[in-house]
């Protein structure tokens, strides 16, 4: 794992992430059960236009979107005073020394773990409370966070301010990972391809 020290979300960032398939949108590449997406063609065109350009996409963004940047730090603050650890900030992990792919995570935790941040509103934080909640439209991002850093786990916690704070615990895949692996490589392959096609 090749480990890129800067901030999240600063144009520094962004030149790094610049046409880098990267674990937040591996849902784009593989479905959970580790069968193709649908969105795969589009993510590909997508980080073509950015490698070729040196622009990169303009994501989506919401207010709450917008808030979770800005509530990220007091949730990774609770977090290590709950569990009495500290968190490692980190802006970009490669694979390896390839930088074909990599991820973003919220930070990572000891020499085995990660952590991942989701900030809610109250009353759907109050629902998860009462009724548990399931993470699994960010299964293959955890996954993927998993692969590229070679950790054993990684916590991915709902934050709502003034409420508890809910933590979940997901464990290396190992199935899912090698399908993930096996559609990565095909994904940069085409990737390049297509780069190359039209530079």
């Amino acid at each position: 794992m090749i480990v890129i020290d800067c901030v999240q979300n600063t144009p520094e960032w962004d030149k790094i992430k610049n046409g880098v398939p990267s674990a937040s949108q591996f849902d784009r590449i593989v479905t959970t059960t580790g069968v193709r997406s649908k969105q795969r063609e589009k993510y590909l065109y997508e980080l073509a236009g950015e490698r070729i350009t040196g622009e990169r996409k303009d994501g989506y963004k919401n207010a709450a979107m917008d808030r979770g940047h800005e509530r990220e730090q007091e949730s990774r603050e609770m977090y290590e005073f709950i569990n009495s650890v500290k968190v490692q900030t980190v802006g970009f992990c490669f694979f390896d020394e390839k930088r074909e792919f990599g991820c973003s995570p919220d930070g990572l935790v000891g020499e085995d773990g990660g952590f991942e941040t989701k900030d809610t509103l109250p009353y759907i934080q109050i629902e998860r409370l009462e009724y548990g909640w399931s993470i699994a439209e960010h299964f293959q991002q955890v996954q993927g966070c998993l692969k590229v850093t070679n950790r054993k786990w990684w916590d991915i916690v709902s934050y709502s301010r003034g409420l508890p704070l809910i933590t979940n615990r997901l464990f290396r895949d190992e199935i899912f990972i090698q399908k993930l692996s096996v559609e990565i490589v095909m994904f940069v392959n085409d990737l390049n391809s297509l780069v190359k096609k039209y530079t």
